[in-house]
Order: structure tokens, then sequence, then C-alpha cells
């Protein structure tokens, strides 16, 4: 671990090894001492830190893998891997970013990606990438092949499972989960969430009697070690499971009792959210309109009694719920009408997409084909990127029509032959 810090601080500091080490040692000693093969020696560690600007002890205990360090990175990473809440903000803010031990210091970077992933925060995430992750990942970033303490592998791989997810990667996702679950105890706080990211991931592949089994092994645990604040959690996935299932009505019953254990969760407005999303998604795609809407009207009375700046983000979330019904009802001056509220809002990525996709269909309905392909052409690489395949059915009809009445018959054609592509894997 001594070399990688080396390296990494060189690289920050613009210096060579030759230049960091002139007229202290060889340069084959001192790649004998990051093989460690020999000891690096204090006086030496005085001067090297002295060159690259930092304490001797972040030199010196770089490498560090006592039972103080694991324990340290081993907390980090138990309360990182539990469900996002308004502890877990106060927990990141706390934490401190460098630390002489690089286990500790690199297991800290790596959930805290994690975290700011899962909270969208692209900023924080890119930061942290740009100014120290990277380089580490380039060079440990394989936790199949890195050989490193246990906590470190199991920030490296729930990083990795992370990172799969996010890109809708869900064989990759997949087998680091099965690599993660023999590092984490059965029945802690990662385990659970472990296990959840596993059904999400069968789910997705279809892997349906896994996702029940894995359901069920998670259910027993939690009732046996009665570890009731996760139940919310895992009745969402199970609904997940159930709708995947086609089994429409048993999937809204999943969120009723996840709702109906939130007194048991230790952030239940983080939950209701979650839950609320979900019913509201599930309505609108089996045709049930008039509940969505009502679920909707529910979800915007919630959001008016939280702060402005989580009020604000909750309402831009409904307002795109209200587009989508419109969307399905063809309403499209009820459409034009949602979309106009997101004039000036602060809106996410995702959200961007979403909005591109509506006005696009809106400009269909309005026959003005030019701004249709300039729009749709806009959102279709992310619906690609996430295969979702709802929008990209719509998207590559509606290309290949519009391309065909203009003549051109060969962009008719990819769109089609994409489209029948999706339709058989569907």
């Amino acid at each position: 671990m001594l070399k990688e810090r080396i390296d990494f601080l060189c690289k920050k500091r613009e210096l060579t090894r030759k230049e960091l080490v002139e007229g202290l040692v060889t340069q084959a000693h001192f790649a004998n001492i990051l093989a460690e093969r020999y000891p690096l020696v204090d006086d030496l560690a005085e001067q090297i830190a002295e060159r690259l600007r930092v304490s001797v002890s972040y030199i010196l205990h770089a490498a560090a893998k006592d039972e103080n360090s694991l324990d340290r990175a081993n907390h980090i990473f138990n309360e990182l891997a539990k469900s996002v809440s308004s502890e877990t903000e106060q927990f990141v803010d706390a934490l401190v970013d460098k630390d002489d031990s690089l286990v500790v210091e690199l297991t800290t970077a790596l959930m805290k990606a994690v975290y700011y992933q899962q909270i969208n925060d692209g900023d924080a995430h890119r930061y942290l990438h740009h100014s120290y992750l990277n380089f580490y990942l380039e060079k440990i970033g394989r936790p199949d092949e890195a050989d490193v303490p246990a906590p470190l592998k199991k920030a490296l791989l729930f990083y990795k499972i992370q990172y799969f997810r996010s890109q809708n990667h869900y064989y990759d996702a997949l087998s680091h989960i099965h690599r993660l679950i023999g590092l984490v105890e059965t029945g802690t706080e990662a385990w659970l969430t472990v296990q959840n990211m596993q059904m999400e991931a069968c789910i997705y592949l279809k892997q349906f009697e896994q996702a029940k089994a894995t359901f069920d092994q998670t259910m027993k645990t939690v009732y046996e070690e009665r570890l009731f604040h996760r139940l919310p959690a895992l009745y969402v996935s199970y609904s997940g499971y159930c709708f995947a299932m086609g089994l429409y009505q048993e999937a809204l019953l999943a969120l009723s009792m996840a709702e109906a254990n939130l007194v048991y969760a230790d952030s239940p407005g983080d939950i209701m959210t979650t839950i609320m999303n979900n019913r509201i998604v599930m309505l609108t795609m089996t045709g049930e309109l008039d509940k969505a809407a009502e679920e909707i009207a529910r979800f915007e009375e919630l959001a008016q009694q939280e702060p402005d700046d989580i009020r604000q983000k909750l309402m831009l979330i409904t307002l795109i719920y209200r587009c989508e019904v419109a969307y399905t009802l063809k309403n499209w001056a009820m459409l034009a009408d949602h979309l106009a509220g997101f004039a000036n809002a602060d809106i996410t990525a995702d959200q961007q997409m979403a909005i591109l996709f509506y006005r696009s269909q809106l400009a269909l309905s309005q026959e003005d084909k030019s701004e249709f392909m300039e729009l749709a052409l806009a959102c279709v690489p992310y619906f690609e990127s996430i295969q979702h395949v709802p929008r990209l059915e719509q998207l590559y009809e509606c290309l290949a029509v519009v391309s065909e009445s203009g003549r051109r018959y060969k962009e008719s054609t990819v769109y089609y032959q994409k489209l029948v592509y999706v339709l058989r894997n569907r």
C-alpha cells in the first residue's frame, strides 16, 4: 500500500520517483522498499515526507493493517452499507478524508462515492473520482484480483456493485454480489443490503426462482433476529419481484405491507418516498390512472410538509408523474401545461431526459416532425444506456415512421430493426 500512496502523491506533486529520492537513496533501493523487500527507515521517511509535503506518519503508516486500522475500516464500511438515511449524511460529513492507513482512507473514499451516487450528488461524485479515486481504481480496482485486506475488498466490491447497478449491468453486479456475500456476516446490516441488491439483480435478469429464494431467506433471518426495521425495504423489493412476475395486485399489496411496517423503520420518510414512487409507477403502467392521480396528489400533500429544498425536489418528481399520466392519456394540452412547470427548475439528468421524451411526443402530436427528430435523437442514447424498453419501443417506432415519411428509407430500416430487436428480447 506504500507504493500506491507514494505514486499518488508523486502524481499530485508532479514529481517522478527519480526526483523524489534524488540524493537520498538509489532508485533500485527505493523500488525494493516499495516492494516491501526492505524496511522504510525513519530518517528516509522524514525526508520523503518533506518533499511530498505530508506528515511523516502519512508515509510510515501507509501500509498499516493493524487491528485498529482494520476495525476502523470495517466500521466505515458497515455504516455506509446501511440504507441511506439522514443519519448517513451526518456520518459522511463527520468522516475525515485523509488517514495514515491507506486501507482506511481508500475504504472511506469508496464508500463515500457510493453514498454520493445513491443521493444523486453528481458534483461530489465526480470531484472525488477526479481528485482521488480514479488513480487508485486504476491500480487496485479489480476486487477479484486485488490482494488487499478484507474491509477494503468489501468496499471495492460494494463500489463495483453500485457502479454496475447504475449502468444496469446486472450480470456483472450479480457476480460481485456473490463474492461480497461470502465476506459479510449473515444478519448484519451489510448482509441485508446485499440481499436486497441480489433480489433486484435477479428480478432484472428474470432469475425469478433465485429472487424468491433470496426473499424467503432474508425474511426468515429478519424474523429470527427480530430485525423488523428492515421489513419496509424488504417488502419494497418483494413488490418489485411480484410486479416483474405479472402479479400486479400482489405487488401493490406488498407495498401496502411496506407502508404498514414503517413504524419499525429508522428513516420512514425516505422509504415512504420509495413506496409512493413505486406505487405510482405501477398504477400508471397497469392503466389505473385515476388511482395513480390520487396517489400523486397524496405525494404532493406529503411533500408540502417538508423543508423548502426537499419540497421543491419532491414536487419536481410529482410533476414528472403527472407528465406520464398525461402522456398515457394522450392529453397533449395537459402534458404541455405540466412541462411548462419545469421552466427554470433545477432538474436532474434523469428528469432532463424524461422531459425531452415528453417534448418529443408533444411535438409529434403537433406534426412538427423536425422538432420531434431533434428531441428524440437527443434522448435515445440515454434510454438505450439504461435499457428502458417501453421508451425505446415508442421512440424507435416513431423515428422509423417519421424517417419513412421523409423518404429516409435507410434510417427507417435501422429503427425498425432496432424495434424488432427490442421486442424480441423483451
